[in-house]
């Protein structure tokens, strides 16, 4: 499919950032420039920048073939923030959806046009490829900016230095050809090696393009969901890496570093199918035990390096002494050689599965006998990316534009992240949609009892 690129251009006017320049590149080798009307900037710049965004939205939806699906490599907060925003002041609210994670970043727009079969996805390209523009464009080994920003063009006398605007021009297409070019490139690698296009409207980050390549060539079992208890349970242990420092001194030292870390581990056997839930895990041994469970810690308080994580007061700890926490048996029995003691409570066996061996010794062997920068940096990524998609939060973000009038009466039911204010008119809420209604009810009659 084709797909196509965009950048915003802003200028500081009396504190603010405000949209001055859109520029897009799409069908391979074709691009065009949006300038505000500097006339109408002057007198009325809400009604400037609206202009020189309906003007962007008309040309794409005219030419649909070419736009559906447009990057933009800061679509996560600045630029995400003034395309929907416009998109939900020119054209109808009830047409226009975003997928939004927990930091309040977009990760997706789309807009349906009423009563035509035009529908355009922005997606962020820096989610999929999370490198500066420049260094993106010289692993596909494509020309980037050919010149730098000047601090000339934040300043409205831009508009009467006739060279100067030339360059700014220039300079602001650059990042949307660029881009473009380099995507092509990733595109035709992808399609050459794993049939996948990378405008899928599925493909919104590094994992879920790994999750798609896996799924699509390396995936040999069914993977079960977990219910709700469950994963909320096992989540427990999951705390992440260490990144505790210690200051020490030496002579004649040897550095080492463990060659591709996560998937090494990913090669191990990993838990697949529930065999059985244990209330009481006492007469259970760890040697005998593949799973999570709920146990008693005890780390000898001599121990100089302390290994296991504890979540405490939010913060992720790597204490001594005695508590109690949720951890993956694997874990527990390397803990064990350096004296943990450990009381296993109750918990949830698995069986082993070898799910990702084939998947990381492609990735590996491509990432080692890689023949270009693309390549390898192809490699590295899915190699690195793609575990962490199964351990994703739960908390889904669903975005409803909604009449300021209506707010109050609406978000009372409701548990709300976010209010982003489009215009006086029109606001957009941002739900936490796997919230328990009855919950949000009974909380609700509660407040209005008291």
């Amino acid at each position: 499919n084709y797909i196509s690129t965009m950048d915003i251009e802003t200028m500081e006017i009396n504190g603010i950032q405000i949209p001055i320049c859109i520029s897009t590149a799409y069908n391979e080798s074709e691009s065009k420039l949006f300038l505000i009307d500097y006339k109408l900037l002057k007198t009325n710049p809400d009604k400037a920048v609206i202009n020189l965004f309906t003007e962007y939205f008309n040309f794409i939806i005219k030419n649909g073939n070419y736009f559906k699906t447009v990057f933009v490599h800061n679509l996560g907060s600045f630029d995400g923030y003034f395309i929907y925003k416009y998109l939900s002041q020119i054209l109808p609210p009830e047409g226009i959806s975003t997928i939004i994670d927990s930091h309040n970043k977009f990760i997706q727009i789309t807009v349906k046009i009423k009563d035509s079969n035009v529908k355009i996805v922005w997606k962020d390209s820096y989610r999929i490829f999370p490198l500066k523009l420049e260094d993106l464009c010289r692993n596909f080994n494509v020309e980037g900016k050919s010149s730098k920003y000047n601090l000339e063009f934040n300043n409205i006398d831009l508009f009467n230095n006739k060279e100067l605007l030339e360059k700014f021009k220039e300079y602001s297409l650059q990042d949307s050809i660029s881009l473009l070019n380099a995507l092509n490139n990733a595109q035709e690698i992808y399609n050459l090696d794993f049939r996948i296009d990378i405008g899928d409207s599925t493909i919104v980050s590094t994992s879920t393009l790994s999750l798609k390549i896996f799924r699509k060539h390396f995936l040999k079992h069914n993977i079960p969901i977990l219910k709700g208890w469950t994963d909320n349970f096992i989540r427990k242990g999951y705390l992440g890496g260490a990144t505790d420092y210690y200051k020490a001194y030496g002579k004649n030292l040897y550095y080492y570093d463990v060659n591709s870390l996560y998937p090494l581990a990913m090669c191990k056997p990993m838990p697949h199918e529930i065999i059985r839930e244990y209330k009481d895990m006492s007469t259970i041994k760890l040697e005998n035990f593949f799973g999570f469970c709920l146990a008693e810690i005890e780390c000898p308080k001599d121990l100089v390096i302390p290994l296991l994580p504890y979540k405490y007061q939010n913060k992720t700890i790597f204490p001594t002494g005695k508590w109690i926490g949720v951890y993956f048996s694997e874990e527990l029995k390397e803990v064990e050689k350096y004296g943990y003691q450990i009381t296993l409570i109750r918990g949830y066996e698995f069986s082993k599965i070898d799910l990702f061996k084939d998947y990381v010794e492609h990735f590996y062997k491509k990432k080692k006998y890689a023949n270009s920068p693309a390549e390898k940096l192809i490699a590295k990524m899915h190699l690195n990316q793609l575990y962490g998609y199964f351990g994703r939060k739960h908390e889904l973000i669903e975005t409803i534009n909604i009449p300021n009038k209506d707010l109050i009466k609406y978000v009372s039911t409701r548990v709300v992240k976010n209010i982003i204010e489009i215009n006086s008119e029109i606001s957009t809420i941002l739900l936490i949609n796997n919230i328990n209604q009855d919950i949000v009810n009974k909380l609700n009659s509660c407040l209005e009892i008291n």
